[in-house]
């Protein structure tokens, strides 16, 4: 997820020739992006010492699982699929 946020921050910069990047502080997807990268966080925090720090391929499946489902979320997201209702 680190990597896919800094290459998109990269080539907006590169695009824009502005040394900042924009985000929207209360959009959507920047809350998308950091719950992902928290909840992946603590999960780890958390599953890693349960297992003795010997991890398997359940692990590494769940986390692959764990991406996939974020990187849709994140692109419906920034498409407009998923939006805020504003009632």
């Amino acid at each position: 997820m680190l990597v896919g946020v800094g290459l998109g921050c990269l080539l907006q910069i590169a695009r824009s020739h502005a040394p900042e990047v924009e985000l929207e502080p209360g959009g959507l997807l920047v809350w998308v992006l950091a719950s992902a990268l928290g909840l992946s966080l603590v999960l780890s925090l958390v599953s890693v010492p349960l297992q003795c720090f010997q991890l398997g391929r359940v692990y590494g499946l769940g986390l692959l699982l764990f991406y996939l489902s974020f990187l849709v979320v994140a692109l419906l997201t920034e498409f407009g699929v998923i939006h805020l209702s504003s009632t």
